[in-house]
């Protein structure tokens, strides 16, 4: 692998160095200063994947997005990556808008992220080079620019945007095309909307429109710098860190029961950092009331279907049975057990085998580097709800540090 390195100190260039040599030994890493023109396109032309700094106001901003919007570039899709020297979701998406593929702050990037970025970032390219990477033509959106895709799931479509004049990127989130004629889809997705928008709390993510007219009903939210949990747990998170995540997951809980509501699909996925320190819960696609008897408790979920994700769902979620505020607090036990071993209690080659397990299983052993949190663990994992933490506020007085 080919890397063009823009703008770095000696010190980042050793310290990108190091972490190359223990995984990719056989990459090639070539470091140039920025200039007021772009780079050589010969030289970006021999690069798999270019690197671009950032500084913390924002320094080679606009010799990225010069670099970026160059002939040679556009011509050649080669991605960049934005080398931030802060957490900071204002400039990261500022790199976004400017023509970064991704931004990875500098504090306390590790080599697996790194890594992972790099190859991500490098097969993308030769997607492109082979042509088995077909570009979708992007949708319109009333008073956005859209970007490009940033994701997708089976019944939505995410994706990077500018809204309106704003030097900053926001994330829209669309209905998939076929089911925006889905009538009780969409009421579904209008009631994330809803439920978003009555609560305000720093760990919840903060919305700025929607809309579920028209052909294609959206969501416009926060962009999030720092990407989410389940790439800070394949990086390997240490025990101390791992607590202190939870007590901010335990916060965000507390805001959404306050508000009367269950989650009922956490997951690392669907918490995301705006910076190193500071965390949001997103995707209230399955949240629904606690009360059984409030008219909003409606048959959104289709009978057969599992829509959740079973590697953190609860027992009683996998039996179909009424589920409340602890069903929420297990998935909370599920994740605090990946962050302490670095993969999920319970693992299966089908969603009945999970369920299973969460029924019938014992809860492991987690390593003994981390034995200490065995009990709150269990008790989070106990099979029978007035067994756990009877609240998200219990929880957090017994693990608060």
């Amino acid at each position: 692998m080919r890397l063009l390195l823009l703008g770095a100190t000696e010190g980042l260039r050793y310290r990108l160095a190091d972490m190359l040599g223990s995984t990719l030994p056989d990459a090639l890493l070539v470091a140039r200063n920025y200039t007021d023109a772009p780079a050589p396109v010969s030289e970006e032309h021999l690069s798999d994947v270019i690197m671009c700094t950032l500084g913390r106001a924002g320094e080679h901003l606009e010799a990225l997005r010069q670099f970026a919007n160059s002939k040679g570039s556009r011509t050649n899709c080669t991605p960049i990556i934005a080398l931030a020297e802060v957490h900071d979701s204002d400039l990261a998406g500022r790199a976004l808008l400017a023509g970064a593929e991704t931004v990875l702050p500098l504090p306390g990037l590790s080599p697996a992220l790194f890594i992972t970025t790099l190859k991500l970032a490098h097969a993308q390219k030769l997607r492109v080079e082979s042509g088995t990477r077909h570009e979708e033509k992007l949708p319109a959106v009333p008073g956005y620019r859209v970007l490009r895709k940033i994701g997708e799931g089976g019944m939505s479509k995410v994706y990077l945007a500018q809204r309106g004049d704003q030097e900053s990127a926001v994330v829209l989130k669309l209905v998939d095309a076929k089911l925006a004629q889905d009538k009780m889809f969409v009421l579904r997705f209008a009631r994330e909307c809803q439920l978003l928008a009555r609560i305000q709390h720093d760990n919840v993510v903060k919305i700025h429109d929607y809309s579920v007219d028209g052909n294609r009903p959206y969501l416009s939210m926060e962009y999030f710098a720092a990407g989410d949990l389940k790439s800070r747990i394949r990086g390997g998170l240490p025990a101390i860190a791992s607590l202190k995540i939870m007590m901010q997951i335990v916060k965000a809980i507390d805001a959404i029961h306050s508000a009367g509501l269950v989650h009922r699909d956490l997951k690392p996925h669907n918490i995301m950092f705006r910076d190193w320190d500071r965390l949001a819960l997103v995707d209230f696609g399955l949240a629904k009331p606690i009360d059984p008897d409030t008219t909003a408790q409606m048959q959104l979920t289709q009978d057969g279907m599992i829509l959740a994700t079973p590697v953190y769902m609860s027992p009683e979620q996998c039996m179909g049975k009424p589920q409340d505020a602890r069903g929420d607090l297990y998935s909370c036990g599920v994740i605090l057990f990946e962050m302490l071993a670095g993969a999920p209690p319970f693992s299966g080659d089908s969603p009945a085998a999970l369920a299973y397990q969460h029924v019938n299983a014992q809860v492991p052993k987690l390593p003994p580097r981390v034995a200490g949190f065995q009990n709150v663990v269990e008790k989070l994992l106990a099979k029978n709800p007035e067994n756990r933490f009877q609240s998200a506020r219990e929880l957090f007085a017994h693990i608060a540090i």
